[in-house]
């Protein structure tokens, strides 16, 4: 039996990262659902503008490791994430917001069935052109956390508590 070193990636995603990753998509997911209407309206960057940031990097992600499976080239988006992020929310502004959740739920399956597939454990991932490479494993921990802070500050700044049997 070989033991492997730290800086070796495994062979797949963890089982509770994925699990955490779509339980926090899930939160995030209720606590958009559970907003007033109001808060939903157009603005330069409220909860809306933040669920169609997510949903347009998670599908990408799951594009770009789909087409390198695939053995296919990948173009990166370029520039800097305040425009590349104004873009993202640009292309779905007409995209309702259900439709949003639907697709960033798919989205994420998709993702954690790819994460789960020792095929794609070597998949360096990019989030755009001249960044870091990171092992698939190691970015979906990232973006867990990144949901995660996004959903904390919704949250507080629309006063929500937490749904009932929720921490």
């Amino acid at each position: 039996m070989t033991t492997r070193s730290p800086s070796q990636p495994t062979a797949r995603s963890r089982p509770e990262d994925l699990a955490r990753l779509t339980s926090t998509v899930g939160r995030f997911c209720q606590i958009i659902e559970r907003l007033p209407a109001r808060a939903l309206l157009e603005k330069p960057w409220g909860p809306r503008q933040v669920l169609s940031h997510l949903v347009f990097w998670h599908e990408d992600y799951v594009r770009q490791i789909e087409a390198r499976r695939a053995g296919k080239g990948w173009l990166l988006p370029e520039g800097r994430f305040a425009e590349l992020n104004a873009r993202a929310v640009a292309s779905l502004a007409g995209v309702g917001v259900p439709t949003l959740l639907a697709r960033f739920r798919t989205a994420n399956a998709r993702l954690c069935r790819l994460a789960a597939d020792p095929a794609s454990a070597r998949i360096p991932i990019q989030v755009k052109q001249d960044s870091k490479s990171w092992p698939l494993d190691k970015f979906l921990i990232d973006v867990e956390a990144h949901i995660r802070r996004h959903g904390e500050e919704i949250a507080g700044a629309h006063e929500l508590r937490p749904a009932r049997g929720e921490p």
